[in-house]
């Protein structure tokens, strides 16, 4: 008994051993509380520890992950290789201090290579010289192995653009001291042209419709290019849910081919319900969320004109009421033109009614009847030209207001209105870009009656409105994931002849989440103040804007904002003075979701007037530009 006795305590022991090795050395491996102190390189010349650092999936201060190092360890070696250092050796490994990680990289570069030289063979279609252009890097540069890839593909697109989808491209490499060699073996094959094409899965759909969409057409060379075009233009009707492109050989030879177009319509008939995020700028009072009722028709006739009918109900947040209002209702009716002037150029008849309870101006009425046409001229250029009729009833209560400011927005306004837009967008994300610009000015040509509804008397005016806005979105330089955000904006009403009154609603307005924080929505500019002594936006006929503001990534859907506005609005042009301009600063925190960032900034006047706040808190719908 004695002796079982021992040896159960002796078990006992060394299982209370073996339980104190998994809580010291493996159960922090499994809780993830193993964290990565420091990151070393060893050996690295040609590339700087913090560039390097940029690219790794490990990272200091954050938790260790073997499987993670190894990944960098191969990121770095292909990182080396594509930058012609084609013997490189990267070995990793880490150094355990208690619950702390270091993590060592230890980096035998070798030589960097350079390119000898490119040769061509079997190539028929175009002379060495010509071939040579597809490959930007030149003899003696260093090998870039991402270059002679990037030189293969745009060779090979040119191949297939020029009837020859069966074209092969291989290289070969040799190497001789510092130096690569390259040679490029072409086997072109077969130039093939489209003989015929055809059309399935069409049941509604007019066959005109796909055919005049198309870049490509019977008796072409094949081209690849213009059957991705073709595709991306039937998609673009919003007809199909699936449009597909095959090549059916037409002999052995595989000279001649058909096209086939395989097609899945949508239904024709929709209704639809959607919520969404909106940033209002005719109506001046910044973003809101947006509750959006329809339902129309895609295909009339079979001819792919449309028309739609829709309700928006419109709330955002009021930070004086601390309550959320309803600025805005509108209702429409949309008819769409597909083609105007046998050409890929949509026009839109819009009916409107919009009810409109801006936070800090006059309410009103508004009822607008357009007709505009938009063309894209590239990825990027965009045009948009139109006729506007535009009826807008004030409807503030005069006794509620100071005499100045009734004359200035009281009564009826009937707008005539000819716009053109030019718009050169180039972001990643128009929701949230990262990289990036866009450029845009429109401009209005007005002609407008105001009846001011005391005196029932009629004044006429004839202006233009220019507004002007450039954007750019990039890397911070000092952290690659931040991102910079700047912008700047300006806009001006000018008048062919004596000055009159401008309809409110073309006016500028500027204040608020979108604009200039700090300031309360729409009343940075020309302010009146109502019997009750609240101070109520009248607008004005010039405006300047500006924006810088840094992103931060931070965890998970959030980012953090940091951020300088500037900007004010003048009644008249000539009033203006760099003086005037009012700079606010502050920071914000943003929730990036699928239907647009949310955000909630604090922003600090830099140049507060007397009796003003000195600071405002905003929520905003996407980001501030």
């Amino acid at each position: 008994m004695t002796r079982l006795k021992s040896k159960s305590t002796g078990g006992t022991v060394f299982n209370r051993f073996i339980w104190l090795v998994l809580l010291l050395c493996v159960v922090p491996l499994l809780a993830g509380r193993l964290k990565v102190s420091r990151i070393e390189f060893q050996g690295n010349q040609h590339f700087s520890t913090s560039t390097l650092k940029e690219l790794l999936k490990t990272q200091e201060k954050k938790p260790f992950n073997i499987k993670l190092m190894k990944l960098d360890r191969v990121i770095l070696t292909n990182y080396y290789t594509r930058r012609g250092f084609l013997d490189v050796w990267v070995e990793a490994e880490y150094q355990r201090h208690g619950d702390k990680v270091k993590v060592v990289f230890r980096i035998q570069e070798g030589i960097e290579y350079r390119l000898g030289s490119i040769r061509f063979r079997g190539a028929q279609l175009l002379t060495d010289q010509q071939l040579r252009r597809f490959f930007p890097l030149k003899d003696g540069q260093p090998f870039r192995q991402s270059a002679i890839e990037e030189g293969l593909n745009r060779l090979e697109r040119y191949y297939m653009d020029h009837g020859k989808p069966y074209v092969v491209l291989q290289t070969e490499q040799e190497r001789s001291d510092s130096l690569v060699h390259v040679r490029v073996n072409i086997q072109e094959n077969e130039t093939v042209y489209i003989s015929d094409i055809d059309y399935r899965g069409l049941e509604h759909v007019k066959i005109f419709i796909i055919r005049r969409e198309l870049e490509i057409h019977k008796g072409d060379l094949y081209s690849r290019r213009k059957i991705d075009q073709s595709q991306r233009n039937i998609y673009s009707t919003g007809l199909f849910d699936y449009v597909g492109m095959e090549l059916e050989p037409l002999d052995s030879a595989r000279t001649r081919v058909k096209l086939v177009i395989n097609v899945v319509e949508k239904k024709p008939r929709w209704v639809g319900a959607r919520f969404g995020v909106a940033y209002q700028q005719k109506t001046i009072y910044g973003g809101t969320f947006d509750v959006t009722l329809e339902f129309g028709h895609r295909n009339l006739f079979g001819t792919a004109r449309a028309i739609a009918i829709s309700a928006i109900p419109s709330f955002s947040y009021d930070f004086n009421k601390h309550d959320f209002i309803n600025p805005q209702n509108q209702f429409t009716f949309t008819y769409v033109e597909p083609w105007i002037g046998y050409t890929r150029t949509p026009g839109v008849f819009q009916l409107s009614y919009y009810q409109v309870r801006p936070v800090n101006s006059a309410d009103f009425d508004y009822l607008s009847s357009s007709f505009k046409v938009r063309h894209q001229f590239s990825d990027y250029w965009t045009a948009i030209g139109g006729v506007t009729f535009s009826k807008a009833t004030i409807l503030e209560p005069a006794d509620t207001l100071d005499e100045a400011f009734y004359r200035q927005t009281s009564g009826q306004d009937l707008i005539y209105a000819l716009n053109g837009d030019v718009i050169h967008d180039k972001r990643d994300n128009y929701l949230a870009p990262q990289e990036g610009y866009t450029f845009e000015i429109k401009t209005k040509l007005i002609y407008s009656k105001s009846r001011d509804r005391s005196t029932n008397a009629v004044t006429t005016n004839q202006f233009v409105k220019i507004v002007s806005q450039w954007s750019r979105y990039q890397a911070f330089p000092l952290r690659k994931k931040w991102v910079l955000a700047t912008r700047i904006k300006g806009g001006s009403i000018v008048e062919f002849g004596q000055r009159q009154q401008i309809p409110l609603v073309e006016r500028f307005f500027l204040g608020g989440a979108s604009s200039v924080r700090g300031y309360p929505e729409m009343l940075l500019g020309p302010t009146n103040i109502d019997a009750s002594g609240k101070p109520v936006a009248v607008g004005g006929k010039l405006m300047v804007l500006g924006n810088v503001e840094l992103r931060i990534p931070l965890f998970w859907l959030f980012w953090g904002e940091v951020f300088t506005d500037a900007g004010n609005v003048w009644s008249e042009n000539s009033q203006f003075r760099i003086l005037d301009i009012k700079p606010s600063t502050g920071a914000g925190l943003a929730l990036v979701t699928p239907l647009g960032p949310i955000r909630f900034d604090y922003a600090v006047k830099l140049r507060p007037e007397p009796g003003e706040s000195l600071s405002e808190f905003h929520i905003g719908i996407s980001f501030a530009f």
